[in-house]
């Protein structure tokens, strides 16, 4: 599965986006999808589709692409806007059917409608945030408990 998020679409409908600079609010959302995998398995890739007017020399076909550790960062050098960007890659895929794209954007929801990509609302995409915490917490113990557990795997495996 490919996810494609409509960058600016998700950190302007969140308050944990909330920075100083637009660069920091990019790089957060960047941060939460490296830690908390939103997107799933390893085998799911995702790409990030951000607006921009800066021109770059690595750009291609209207937009520039730039990889941090396994998380494409598209951004557009405004000949395209992000949502032209995000109906493009649909368009141009050879199976739809494995992308979700995430966003709020009715219009972009409207252009891959009959795309047959499937779409995943902002809300649900960082909701998965949630469910990670609460694994992480249960799997949290005390140093005692941890202490008593190691006691009774001896007992269990080395017979003391």
């Amino acid at each position: 599965m490919h996810y494609i998020v409509d960058g600016y679409n998700v950190i302007n409908s969140d308050d944990m986006f909330v920075s100083n600079t637009l660069e920091n609010r990019r790089n957060i959302l960047i941060k939460f999808i490296r830690e908390f995998r939103p997107h799933g398995s390893l085998k799911n890739s995702i790409s990030v589709i951000f607006d921009s007017k800066s021109k770059n020399l690595c750009q291609t076909r209207g937009y520039s692409k730039i990889c941090m550790c396994d998380i494409e960062v598209i951004f557009s050098d405004g000949v395209l806007s992000a949502d032209d960007i995000i109906v493009e890659i649909v368009d141009m895929s050879e199976n739809p059917y494995n992308i979700t794209v995430v966003t709020n954007d009715r219009g972009i929801i409207r252009r891959i409608g009959a795309s047959g990509a499937k779409h995943e609302s902002v809300e649900v995409f960082l909701s998965k945030r949630a469910k990670h915490d609460n694994v992480q917490k249960v799997r949290e113990f005390d140093i005692d408990v941890k202490n008593d557990i190691n006691k009774e795997f001896e007992k269990l495996w080395l017979k003391k």
